[in-house]
């Protein structure tokens, strides 16, 4: 979490990856590369190499364009989701009043010792979320693990985004797990 570009005044912000957008301009982004793929064999080159020309571009542009932040704004006890639609803000502002909770959610059985007595490296079997409930009982994810960090370095970032909300909001945090046997309290 950090303050981003032009957020002086505003609060702590952070940058929410996933969702459906990029889920889908992801899946545009494969596409073009089965297109491309399709033009060297020979498919119909002129098409396939057209069109994978042109959903090469426009998938990196729709993503590239199109982040979407959370910012806490502590004056206010109030969260700002500005998502970027190909540079063209939305903003929806949320006070506190309006969230019941903050959700950490683990799943994988968390960070463990290696064989060796040493934290482990990469594992892809552990994740870590934050969701932000509202009083209705709908949540949104506002933050998810990375792939590329170890289980403490997730479970560390995990916990600065719900203890930063929870400090700057006033709601309570619930903690969950989820193991690989079933569901359970962690």
């Amino acid at each position: 979490m950090s303050t981003g570009p032009g957020s002086e005044g505003k609060g702590l912000e952070f940058e929410v990856r996933g969702g459906p957008w990029e889920v889908f301009h992801a899946l545009v982004f494969y596409v073009a590369v089965a297109c491309a793929v399709l033009a060297t064999a020979g498919v119909a080159r002129m098409a396939t190499g057209i069109s994978a020309v042109a959903l090469l571009f426009y998938s990196i542009l729709a993503v590239f364009s199109s982040p979407t932040y959370l910012v806490i704004v502590p004056e206010e006890k109030a969260v700002v989701w500005e998502r970027y639609r190909f540079f063209l803000p939305l903003r929806r502002k949320y006070l506190s009043e309006d969230l019941k909770e903050i959700v950490v959610l683990e799943s994988g059985g968390g960070p463990r010792e290696g064989d060796d007595g040493r934290p482990p490296g990469r594992s892809l079997a552990y994740s870590a979320r934050v969701y932000l409930r509202w009083r209705g009982g709908s949540k949104r994810r506002v933050f998810r693990s990375e792939m590329s960090g170890s289980p403490e370095e997730n479970r560390t970032r995990a916990y600065l985004v719900a203890e930063a909300l929870a400090i700057n909001l006033g709601l309570p945090v619930s903690y969950s797990g989820e193991r690989r046997g079933g569901r359970g309290e962690g």
